[in-house]
């Protein structure tokens, strides 16, 4: 956006304006955040300031149209583009599935151990998350849409080891948001949505571009002011209710500031904020007022990607959610799972001579799956799955415990024993969600043809 000579001098005032209200703090205080040189000893202060202010700092993501023209598109044109939005009912969220994206929170913190936060903050600020993205009855956001959306804690990381989704890192650049900190710390961000909390550039949060630009890169995060994080947060009102990463996270799928533009003129969908159900607006709006208008409407100040207070975000809209969803479905194809009701089954089941050799692991929806077969005698095993069991008894006293009659899901071939063992991914489809089937080796090269093993009756389900 151009500046106009009014803006320049409203800047440089502002900037003045700032400078008197540069006080100094107690004998030996250290600042809680210094900005553009600023020093600023209390949060209060600082959210507060004219430079807070006139530097848009309730949110730290470049100007869109900046990020439309700079950045590349990730993919073909779809219905989610930087530049346009086409609602289609495939992503409407009543039509779709629960969605459940994997969170890892990087903590960042400097020598002296400022930047720390305890575990519980965080638990809060993943409620928060789903509250808003669940319209949640009971809480704040039950008026808004349910974007069918929730978020979780990651439970493995990228190696497949057991996490707490919490990761705790010292670092004074770090800390100062300053270098490409996430290089050495980012997870598979094509896999988890990457949380920084630092001080985010004097910003109270910001991510580094929307998703169509930036997704899979290794920068590819939401960061946040680790003050603003969980309820009744440190940095005292109007932020401390957890809003500020309700709103970064709608930057992270894919969603514009509703002031996008301003009153720019034209097709909803291609100017502003690509949506039509959310008013526009000449520029953010602060505080929480009533019946603020502009562009000839009610301004939009209980949406949550608005500037307003905390207490006073509510809600995102239905085309809103119709593009957040259209962005996951589009540029982060691999990072959500989808929720799935069914409760996970295993179990072994035999008869006749069979031996006991095959195992498999429980079968969870987008988890790796194990299957292990100790072959001995026999040199190779093939597993065999159907959808149905059986109990069809061979001359010999061996017996096929899957039903040839049911249609069969696939075939492994030639695991070599005596311990055989494989591993594949359960596909994070909900296509799959309590489906069942039943397992069974069939054992080659030994002093006989073949033997049959145990079978293995499994239902998919979720964690």
């Amino acid at each position: 956006m151009m500046k106009t000579p009014l803006m320049v001098l409203a800047a440089s005032l502002a900037a003045s304006t700032v400078a008197a209200q540069n006080v100094q703090g107690a004998p030996g205080q250290e600042p809680v955040i210094t900005v553009d040189g600023v020093d600023f000893f209390d949060w209060q202060d600082y959210t507060h300031s004219s430079l807070f202010l006139s530097r848009n700092l309730r949110c730290g993501i470049a100007d869109g149209e900046q990020l439309a023209a700079n950045a590349p598109q990730l993919r073909a044109p779809s219905d989610c583009t930087f530049s346009s939005t086409t609602i289609v009912p495939e992503f409407d969220p009543a039509n779709g599935i629960v969605l459940e994206i994997p969170v890892v929170w990087h903590i960042l913190s400097n020598t002296s151990g400022t930047g720390n936060m305890p575990d519980q903050r965080i638990f809060d600020q993943m409620d928060i998350l789903n509250e808003d993205f669940r319209a949640m009855a009971g809480t704040p956001g039950a008026g808004g849409t349910d974007i069918r959306i929730e978020f979780y804690l990651a439970d493995t990381d990228p190696s497949g080891n057991p996490t707490t989704g919490i990761n705790r890192i010292t670092s004074n650049s770090g800390f100062a948001d300053s270098g490409d900190y996430w290089t050495a710390n980012s997870w598979d961000t094509t896999r988890y949505m990457n949380v920084y909390t630092n001080q985010a550039s004097g910003a109270l949060g910001y991510v580094p571009d929307l998703p169509q630009g930036v997704a899979g890169a290794a920068n590819d995060r939401v960061v946040c002011l680790y003050t603003a994080v969980g309820r009744n947060a440190p940095i005292g009102p109007p932020y401390n209710q957890g809003r500020t990463m309700t709103h970064e996270v709608g930057h992270y799928l894919g969603l514009y500031h509703t002031f996008q533009s301003g009153c720019a003129s034209g097709n909803c969908y291609t100017v502003g904020d690509r949506i039509c159900d959310t008013n526009a607006e000449t520029s953010p709006r602060f505080g929480c007022p009533t019946g603020q208008q502009s562009c000839g409407n009610l301004d939009p100040i209980t949406n949550y990607m608005d500037y307003t207070d905390d207490t006073c975000m509510e809600q995102f809209t239905p085309e809103q959610a119709n593009r957040m969803r259209c962005s996951l479905d589009g540029y982060r194809p691999d990072l959500a799972r989808a929720q799935c009701a069914s409760l996970a089954t295993t179990a072994t089941r035999n008869a006749g001579a069979n031996p006991n050799s095959l195992n498999a692991s429980m079968p969870f929806l987008g988890g790796l799956q194990t299957l292990s077969i100790n072959t001995a005698p026999y040199d190779f095993a093939t597993v065999v799955i159907y959808a149905g069991s059986g109990n069809l008894t061979l001359a010999g006293g061996q017996v096929v415990l899957v039903d040839l009659g049911s249609p069969k899901y696939f075939q492994l071939s030639a695991l070599a024993g005596p311990n055989a063992s494989t591993r594949y991914t359960i596909p994070s489809d909900s296509a799959f969600c309590g489906v069942s089937y039943t397992m069974q080796a069939v054992l080659f090269g030994g002093t006989t043809p073949y033997a049959l093993t145990n079978a293995v009756d499994q239902t998919i389900g979720t964690p």
